[in-house]
C-alpha cells in the first residue's frame, strides 16, 4: 500500500527512481493481464510500425507496444488511477499532472532482448524534463529476466549525448557510459503489483531474459504540464527513427 506519498516524490527527485511495493491487488494484476492478453490479440495486429515491435526470434514475440491508452479505453483509465496520481502531484508540485500514455514492454521467455542503456528524454525531448515513467509489474522481474537496471542520481546529469542504437524500439543509446561508482546501478527487482517510477533523464537499461517465464510490465507515462519539447532535437530524433525503420521494416 502506499502510504506516504511525499516520501516517495521526496526519494524520487533525489534518486532518480523509486519502487513502492503491493499498489495493485493480484484481483488488479489479474486483471491488468487479462486486459493485456486481449489487446494483444485484437489490437496490436493492426498497428503500424512504430506502435509495435517484436523480437527478432523465430516465433517473432511482442518485444514492445506504445500508445496502448489511444486503442483500449481501460489503459487510458488506469493512467486515471488516484493511488498513482496523488505520488505524481506530489513530484510535479505546483503544476498539473498531464498523463501521457501507456506502453507495454515485454521481455519474452528465453527471447527476450537487450535495452541499452539511454535516457528517455532522448526520445522525448522535453525541457524542463519534468516527466517520468510508471512501471506496473505483471511478472516478477529479477536479474535473470532482464531486470529494469537504474543508475542512481544520474538524472542530476541533463540530457546527455546519445547516438542511434540500432535497436529497433530502443533506437537511441549513451554516446559514453557514465561512471557506476558514481552513479551505482540499481536493479529493480518487483513483484507483481509493485511499481517503479524512473526520471526522464534518470539512465536506465535491461539485460536478456535468460529464463523461462516472461517479465512483462505496463508503462505509464506522466508529465508536468511546464513541459515542453524542444523541436529541434525532436526532429532530429524523427528523422533517425525512420532512418531506422526504413532499414529494417517492422513485421510480425
Amino acid at each position: 500500500m502506499i502510504t506516504d506519498a511525499k516520501a516517495v516524490a521526496a526519494h524520487f527527485n533525489e534518486q532518480g527512481y523509486a519502487v513502492v511495493r503491493e499498489v495493485f491487488s493480484k484481483a488488479e494484476v489479474a486483471e491488468i493481464e487479462r486486459r493485456l492478453t486481449d489487446a494483444l490479440r485484437t489490437v496490436v495486429p493492426t498497428l503500424k510500425a512504430g506502435d509495435v515491435y517484436y523480437e527478432d526470434a523465430p516465433d517473432k514475440p511482442v518485444k514492445s507496444v506504445f500508445r496502448l491508452d489511444q486503442h483500449v479505453p481501460y489503459f487510458r483509465q488506469l493512467l486515471a488511477d488516484e493511488r498513482l496520481l496523488r505520488i505524481m502531484r506530489e513530484i510535479f508540485d505546483g503544476s498539473e499532472v498531464m498523463q501521457v500514455g501507456t506502453a507495454f514492454f515485454a521481455k519474452a521467455a528465453q527471447a527476450g532482448s537487450v535495452t541499452p542503456a539511454h535516457q528517455d528524454n532522448a526520445f522525448q525531448n522535453l525541457q524542463p524534463p519534468e516527466d517520468l515513467v510508471c512501471t506496473i509489474a505483471i511478472d516478477e522481474s529479477t536479474p535473470a529476466n532482464g531486470v529494469l537496471t537504474v543508475q542512481a542520481g544520474s538524472h542530476r546529469l541533463g540530457l546527455l549525448p546519445h547516438r542511434a542504437s540500432g535497436v529497433m524500439g530502443f533506437s537511441q543509446t549513451l554516446m559514453t557510459p557514465v561512471d557506476a561508482a558514481l552513479y551505482p546501478e540499481v536493479p529493480l527487482c518487483m513483484k507483481p503489483g509493485d511499481i517503479s517510477l524512473h526520471h526522464t533523464n534518470t539512465i536506465h537499461r535491461s539485460g536478456p531474459n535468460t529464463t523461462d517465464r516472461s517479465r512483462r510490465q505496463l508503462g505509464l507515462i506522466y508529465r508536468s504540464a511546464r513541459a515542453k519539447r524542444d523541436e529541434v532535437g525532436w526532429a532530429k530524433y524523427q528523422a533517425e527513427l525512420k532512418r531506422l525503420h526504413d532499414q529494417h521494416p517492422v513485421k510480425a
